[in-house]
């Protein structure tokens, strides 16, 4: 029986909080944002590939208006830029700057620490299974969701779950 006290949700969100909060505290220096060190090593990590911001969105599981947001304060910044695609010039891709490629190792680091944090004490095997639970979790709440048929938050990709993505 689920009572009050075994409420997965309410847990959920405080993990998510307190890695926003670490992730915040650990950017300052670089005057970035969980959200926006994410993003920044997404495009990092695909350095020469076409980016666009819907393919943000779609990794992330992002809305259009929230992408826009993070990106035009990234190009602010100065760790973003716009060119237009050859094929299609309505079309513009996301690249990152040499500032942010600069600093793209030190925010790798700071979230690959946050990743030692959260797992240490935990076997692989204990890994494994939670992250197998968490994509379940996933899985059915994007099932759930009756409100689009897009499949936003969708469970991480292989790379992810092999450990090689702490989100940047």
């Amino acid at each position: 029986m689920i009572t009050t006290e075994l409420l997965i949700g309410p847990r959920i969100k405080r993990i998510s909080n307190a890695m926003d909060r670490k992730r915040n505290m650990d950017l300052e220096d670089v005057e970035l944002t969980s959200s926006q060190g994410m993003v920044l090593g997404y495009l990092a990590r695909r350095q020469g590939e076409a980016v666009y911001p819907g393919d943000v969105g779609k990794h992330f599981g992002l809305t259009h208006p929230t992408v826009t947001g993070i990106l035009q304060r990234l190009e602010a910044k100065g760790y973003v830029a716009y060119e237009p695609d050859p094929a299609d010039r309505r079309k513009k891709r996301v690249v990152p700057t040499e500032k942010a490629l600069e600093c793209h190792a030190r925010i790798r680091a700071r979230f690959v620490e946050t990743e030692h944090l959260i797992t240490k004490g935990m076997t692989p095997g204990e890994l494994e299974e939670l992250v197998r639970l968490l994509d379940g979790v996933i899985e059915r709440l994007n099932a759930g969701c009756g409100m689009c048929g897009s499949n936003h938050n969708a469970a991480p990709d292989k790379e992810t779950t092999e450990g090689r993505n702490p989100g940047v």
